[in-house]
């Protein structure tokens, strides 16, 4: 297999991030970690993933080590996870070793990740590559032994539903599709997908499955969870509030995990700035680029319930728009960083998740859509380029978008059918 063959595949980032993976294995790292870390509370894909193709994983990073000459490989995975650990033991060859860490959140953000399993420290604005390491999420690197178009996205099923699960699903597949397979034990609900920490909110569910989605989850309406992001919806609700209510406590900041590990983030400084700084006259603290959007502060740190990680943001946007460069010396952890973690369970008390089943076991689901619609954008970067036209009959696994400018990724139909429809943002492919 060659790095070309993983672009023709329009294989991206599958945890999320959704960067084109046949860009990022152009680097030369001399390490090579497999994020095992599945950090977001009531996720079970990778796990599952692991439990169920291990050989095909495994094979998927060897082939991910052998494409960029990466000599060493490490597996970063949480200890407790004990039967997937004994599984990988007996499989892993020489050159690649299981490092086990703690259950806290947000382990599976690739600088902690990199800090937790090699002890060093990327440098705010620097990548994992410019120390030696790359990282890749589970799927990605199963999707990368399968060698085929990625047409289907494995996903969670989780919060209000009888029965959690881990299952497969063809792109394009509307969340309400998905979510009319299963019992949901709440009459009025909202849907985040994604995960309950960095996911984003369905407003409807004629939403679709992407490459990047990790699973949707169900919430009663009126969960606190819903409350808190319905609160903080724009920017001016964020704004506001922090102008009103914050009484710079400095929890968000203190608990911060990107902050603990010495970078220049403070969410303090960004909720003080939102309450004396004008529009036209913003007033900024250029260390708040290097958030990781965690929401740990929004979600966990803050007595108030106020929204520091929306005002730290508001930073990052307003940083991109100017020219100031933070120039700091090599940043080293905080000297409390290892007893400030924040772990998944008191993280799931404070959330009021404990109340659903934190389990997700893998199930063969068989999804037959009539219709799927196809985003053009699944990746980070531009959009793909349609290369059908309406009428076309196409099969799956064939090529109906392709990469367009310097970071952009394939798009393929995930069922065979005709195209009915074309646009800037979609394709939609019917049977």
């Amino acid at each position: 297999m060659t790095i070309e063959d993983i672009g023709r595949n329009g294989i991206v980032g599958a945890g999320g991030a959704g960067f084109p993976t046949h860009i990022k294995l152009t680097a030369r790292p001399e390490f090579f970690i497999m994020n095992a870390a599945e950090c977001e509370p009531l996720l079970h894909k990778d796990m599952e993933l692991l439990r169920h193709h291990a050989d095909e994983i495994l094979a998927g990073m060897q082939t991910a080590m052998k494409l960029t000459g990466a000599q060493s490989g490490i597996i970063g995975i949480k200890e407790k996870h004990d039967d997937v650990i004994a599984l990988l033991s007996r499989k892993i060859p020489d050159n690649i070793r299981i490092i086990t860490i703690g259950d806290f959140y947000p382990a599976g953000d690739e600088v902690v990740l990199v800090y937790l399993t090699t002890g060093r420290v990327i440098q705010p604005g620097e990548l994992p590559i410019s120390a030696g390491y790359l990282v890749q999420n589970v799927e990605t690197l199963f999707n990368i032994h399968l060698n085929r178009p990625v047409v289907e996205k494995y996903i969670s099923i989780a919060g209000a539903v009888k029965n959690p699960a881990t299952i497969k699903v063809p792109v394009g597949t509307t969340y309400g599709d998905v979510l009319s397979r299963f019992e949901i034990t709440t009459a009025n609900y909202k849907v985040r997908a994604g995960g309950l920490m960095m996911g984003e909110p369905a407003p409807d569910l004629d939403r679709v499955i992407t490459k990047r989605t990790g699973a949707l989850i169900v919430l009663p309406a009126e969960h606190p969870v819903v409350h808190t992001y319905e609160r903080y919806a724009t920017e001016h609700d964020t704004d506001r509030l922090a102008k009103a209510c914050c009484d710079q406590c400095n929890f968000c900041t203190e608990l911060c995990p990107r902050y603990l590990l010495g970078y220049p983030v403070r969410p303090e400084t960004a909720m003080r700035n939102r309450m004396f700084a004008r529009e036209e006259e913003p007033v900024l603290h250029v260390g708040n680029a290097f958030c990781c959007e965690c929401n740990l502060c929004t979600l966990y740190a803050c007595p108030e319930g106020l929204d520091p990680k929306g005002a730290t943001l508001i930073e990052k946007r307003l940083y991109l728009q100017q020219e100031e460069k933070w120039e700091g010396l090599p940043v080293t952890p905080h000297p409390m960083a290892e007893y400030r973690r924040v772990p998944t369970k008191k993280l799931m008390q404070r959330l009021d998740v404990l109340q659903f089943k934190d389990e997700g076991h893998l199930q063969n689901l068989v999804f037959k859509p009539n219709q799927v619609t196809i985003p053009l954008r699944q990746h980070v970067g531009a959009a793909a380029k349609p290369v059908v036209s309406g009428g076309d009959r196409v099969k799956k696994y064939d090529l109906i978008a392709e990469a367009n400018g310097t970071i952009s990724a394939n798009v393929h139909a995930s069922i065979d059918g005709e195209i009915v429809s074309i646009s800037e943002e979609d394709i939609i492919i019917r049977i």
